[in-house]
């Protein structure tokens, strides 16, 4: 065999650059170019081919998912699609029940309506923060009269009667209709 002589104190002697960078001929940086070119379209290529492969595979999916369905319903008893039936209804039932009590509550309790969907998915101690700041907002906004009328409850003042009008606000109500059999001639 064939001794391997290791000249230590040469590779010390080059400096670091020197060590680090590597020997580039002028011709050679045009190939590497053009490899790399072509290895980045062949990968591409095999990227849109792996794309279309699950795309077809998603639809096949879907497919299968459907007829997979298709074929339990087949398979169904009457007793058992009535059932269905029966839970969809009453998701449908409780959805309606859930917000009809939503809508109660906001138009008894507007402010805590509006904080309780401000603050809807936070945590509790978001939720304790979000309160003091709407409660800070609230106090320093005037209160303004509330629009709803409860048709059941009797008015705490009597309503006042229609004023009576005189003879120049009539007057002023009809020169405002104007004559409609005045064409402006």
């Amino acid at each position: 065999m064939a001794e391997e002589v290791v000249n230590p104190v040469a590779e010390e002697s080059l400096p670091a650059a020197e060590a680090q960078a590597p020997v580039v001929d002028a011709t050679q940086g045009d190939e590497d170019v053009a490899t790399w070119k072509k290895r980045l379209a062949g990968k591409d290529q095999a990227l849109t081919s792996t794309k279309k492969e699950l795309e077809a595979k998603a639809s096949e999916l879907e497919s299968l998912r459907k007829w997979k369905a298709e074929v339990e319903q087949a398979n169904m008893t009457e007793l058992e699609k009535a059932q269905s039936r029966v839970a969809a209804m009453e998701s449908e039932l409780n959805a309606a029940r859930e917000a009809t009590r939503r809508e109660t509550i906001a138009r008894k309790h507007p402010l805590f309506a509006q904080f309780a969907t401000d603050t809807q998915g936070l945590d509790v101690e978001a939720q304790a923060a979000a309160f003091e700041k709407f409660v800070a907002n609230v106090a320093r906004e005037p209160q303004k009269a509330d629009a709803f009328v409860d048709v059941n409850a009797p008015r705490k003042s009597a309503p006042q009667a229609p004023a009576k009008p005189d003879s120049k606000s009539l007057s002023e109500s009809i020169r405002a209709l104007g004559n409609p059999f005045y064409d402006g001639k």
